[in-house]
Order: C-alpha cells, then sequence, then structure tokens
C-alpha cells in the first residue's frame, strides 16, 4: 500500500520567450480538450478507444501546432472528467459541455525530463529548460520516492509543477484506540483529554461567512461582477483558512501513541432535512457550518497512514448521553457530565471514550482505549496555559463529587 503526496514547485523560465511557449502549448491543450468534450457532448459516446478514433485526426487538422501527445493527454483528461460524472450519476443532469478554463495539463514521459534542480518540457515549438528551486522536504522526498507524472498548470501570470510522490505506507499495527469528539466551541476533545479549541478561528470565520451572504445577495440581485469577483476571493481565503487550522488539529491528535484513531461519523449532520425529530433549523446549520469536520477527517486519514497509524468513523449516537463505565446514564449540562452516582466529568472527554470504546467493541472488545485526565479545567487545551488549580498530573483520573444547589 502507498500514498500520494503532492508538493508544487513555481518553475523559472530563462527567457520570456520560453515562457511564452509554455503557455501557448497549454492553451492548444485547453482548445483541444473543449473541441473534444463537445463533440462526446453531442454525441453520447463515453468509450476511450471512441473518443479516440472520433477525434483524434480531427484535432491534428483542427489544431496543427498541437503535438500529438498534447491531443492524447486532453483526450485522456476529457474521458476521465466524463468517467467520473457517469460514477457520480450526474451525467444526466448534465445541460451543457463541460469547459476547461484554467491552463493545466497532466504531463507524461514524452513530456518532460527532470534534470538537476530543472524540467526540460516539450512545446508546439520545441523542447525548453525551466529551473526551479527545490527545498530541503522536496529534495529528501526526491531522493527517497518515486514520482508521478507531475501537473504543470499556470496561475497569477507564473508556471507551476505539481509533482506527487508515491509513499510506502508503514505497517499498521492495533495497540490501542483513541476517541475524539467533535464540536462547535470545542473543535476536538480526545479520550487523553487533550483539547483543541481557537476562539479566533471561530470569530474570523464568522465574518467570512457573513460577508459571503452579503455578497452572495448583491451578485444575485444586481447581477455585480465586482461582487462576485470579491465573493470567489472571500471563498479561496475560507477555504485556505479551513486547511490551515485542519492541518495544525489533525497534527495535534497525531501526536498520540494510539495507532487507531476514531471519530464520529457526521456525513448527515449537516443536510437539511434530518427528519421530523431531528430536523435542524437554519441558525443551527449555520453554526455546524463553521466548523470543516469533512475537510478534518480527510487531513487526518491521509496524514495518519504515514504514521502507522488509521483513522475510522463511528455512529455518534448517545455517545454524549452514556456513562462510559457502562452504569446507569447520568446527564449532561453544558460541558459538564452528572453522572448517576455523583460524580461529575468533562461531557466531550466522556463522549471521546465512549466513542473509542464503540469501536473496540465491535472489533477487539481487549483492545484497550486510551484515556487521562477526565475534569473540564483540568485538560490540556493547546494554546492555553493551565491555571493554578490544574494540580493532577497527566494521565491520573480525576473526579469531582457533584453537590446539590
Amino acid at each position: 500500500m502507498s500514498t500520494n503526496l503532492t508538493y508544487n514547485m513555481r518553475l523559472i523560465c530563462k527567457s520570456q520567450a520560453d515562457h511564452d511557449k509554455i503557455v501557448r502549448t497549454l492553451e492548444l491543450h485547453r482548445d483541444v480538450y473543449n473541441h473534444m468534450s463537445s463533440n462526446i457532448f453531442d454525441t453520447k459516446v463515453y468509450d476511450k478507444k471512441q473518443i479516440h478514433d472520433k477525434n483524434y485526426h480531427q484535432c491534428r487538422k483542427l489544431f496543427p501546432k498541437a503535438p500529438s501527445q498534447v491531443i492524447i493527454r486532453a483526450k485522456d483528461a476529457v474521458y476521465a472528467t466524463y468517467k467520473t460524472l457517469r460514477s457520480n450519476k450526474q451525467l444526466e443532469s448534465l445541460k451543457s459541455a463541460c469547459e476547461m478554463i484554467n491552463l493545466a495539463m497532466r504531463l507524461d514521459k514524452r513530456l518532460y525530463t527532470f534534470l538537476e534542480n530543472g524540467i526540460k518540457l516539450s512545446t508546439y515549438n520545441k523542447r525548453v529548460v525551466c529551473n526551479y528551486k527545490p527545498y530541503p522536504k522536496f529534495e529528501d522526498m526526491f531522493s527517497k520516492y518515486s514520482i508521478g507524472d507531475p501537473l504543470l498548470f499556470e496561475r497569477d501570470g507564473e508556471l507551476w509543477l505539481a509533482i506527487s510522490f508515491k509513499v510506502p505506507e508503514p505497517t499498521h499495527v492495533e495497540n490501542s484506540v483513541l476517541g475524539v469528539d467533535l464540536g462547535i466551541r470545542r473543535t476536538a476533545t480526545t479520550s487523553e483529554g487533550v483539547v483543541v479549541h481557537d476562539k479566533e478561528f471561530l470569530t474570523r470565520k464568522r465574518k467570512l461567512r457573513y460577508l459571503k451572504r452579503q455578497l452572495r445577495s448583491k451578485a444575485k440581485t444586481t447581477n455585480s461582477s465586482s461582487a462576485k469577483r470579491k465573493l470567489k476571493a472571500i471563498k479561496r481565503k475560507e477555504r485556505n483558512r479551513n486547511k490551515k487550522y485542519c492541518e495544525h488539529v489533525a497534527n495535534t491528535i497525531l501526536e498520540t501513541k494510539s495507532n487507531t484513531i476514531v471519530l464520529e461519523d457526521l456525513s448527515s449532520l449537516k443536510k437539511k432535512n434530518l427528519g421530523k425529530k431531528a430536523k435542524k433549523s437554519k441558525s443551527s446549520r449555520n453554526m455546524l457550518a463553521q466548523v470543516p469536520f469533512f475537510m478534518l477527517l480527510q487531513t487526518l486519514t491521509y496524514k495518519a497512514p504515514l504514521k502507522g497509524k488509521k483513522v475510522v468513523t463511528v455512529n455518534p449516537a448517545y455517545t454524549s448521553k452514556n456513562d462510559f463505565r457502562g452504569i446507569l446514564r447520568g446527564e449532561r449540562k453544558g460541558c459538564r457530565y452528572y453522572t448517576s452516582d455523583g460524580l461529575v466529568f468533562d461531557a466531550d472527554w466522556n463522549a471521546a471514550i465512549n466513542i473509542a470504546a464503540r469501536h473496540a467493541s465491535k472489533h477487539d472488545p481487549q483492545l484497550p482505549v486510551s484515556s487521562s485526565l477526565p475534569l473540564d479545567g483540568r485538560l490540556d487545551f493547546t494554546g492555553r496555559l493551565p491555571s493554578t488549580s490544574q494540580s493532577c498530573n497527566s494521565g491520573q483520573t480525576c473526579f469531582v463529587q457533584a453537590t446539590s444547589s
């Protein structure tokens, strides 16, 4: 088993003429792609060989400057696009042919050759050599692992190369299970007592979502090009912030020694219609949309195998209501969980242990659950200094007696 890690590298052309040749080649690839896509949409022919037979020689005549390999790469890209639409059952609802707008092309061995700190690319005219400045991580990956066909693309007037490395995954050995409870105010709480939260991130996210709503309304009512441009920039900014935050949360969770990480399956949480009993209000859906749960799951899923860990999900039903010790159910009030025998736990910590135990009970009941530090105020909050009352040592189980008011 192996996973792909992709790194972007900015290309440095030796002259403006070489830069223009590469851009022109990408433009030819885009034109061929759009022509083939329109033909496929009209003829409804999705077989790869038939696409080649019906379009290759025609494109050689319509685009005489386009190299044959560029036409083949465009054909492969078009076929992959429509194959994905068919797999996702979106082809029947397609009202117009797919169109490529940005300049990008997946290279193959006939179109590039790696040199020392450089790459030789084939264009519509002749082969050109571009340099790049590799950073230490890239040099280390390049020397250890094999690479796939890179993606050449243009962005903001600059040429970039996306290079994927095939990294073998370490063997996964299940030693213990770590549960992770996800939430809005506390993004993640682990069964080991580590809490990741960021009030500034949520505040900035609310501001960005408010700006998106205002710009979307203006763009819809006035058809303002300025509003559309600003809306696109706001979306990109929000996506980048989400990605950076998810990387931070994932790295914090992966510091555990447990090789199995269990999360809640929240795939249906943000749907508009969850049934009459569990129907969410608009304000509730807006709050849930603040935290990128699915992006966090994706980030953890591709990072964990590189460290010999795996990520699984379980049904979150009743994980916040049940007592992790298996006794009579208690009551949750805010961030505290009042047990039936008079103790008080941190509610998210209790839920995280239930999440881990649910996975262990189905796969291996003897598999230990990694847990410690149950009290709110004594949990390890990342980004916040502990108070003087946090006297419990790491790994020590702490309880308090519930008092009636």
